[in-house]
């Protein structure tokens, strides 16, 4: 049964987000879908030095859940 949970500081499409798990920075990625519910359909766009960054590629897209992660919006200071 498909179910909508509205989070607190929830990821919006388009948006680059820097992705930690357990405290340890993983990559950043657009978060291309996101209807309001515990997943987010992302594309990796750039992968940070890690003992797992073997794990993921650059352009690798899937469903991410959530609850597991720490998501921080990348901003862009070009003006």
């Amino acid at each position: 049964m498909k179910h909508t949970h509205i989070l607190k500081n929830a990821p919006e499409e388009g948006k680059v987000y820097r992705v930690e798990y357990k405290g340890d920075e993983l990559y950043d990625a657009k978060v291309i879908q996101h209807e309001g519910g515990c997943w987010a359909k992302v594309k990796i766009e750039n992968v940070l030095p890690s003992e797992n960054e073997k794990m993921y590629k650059e352009g690798q897209e899937f469903d991410l859940k959530l609850g597991y992660y720490k998501l921080y919006e990348i901003v862009n200071n070009e003006q």
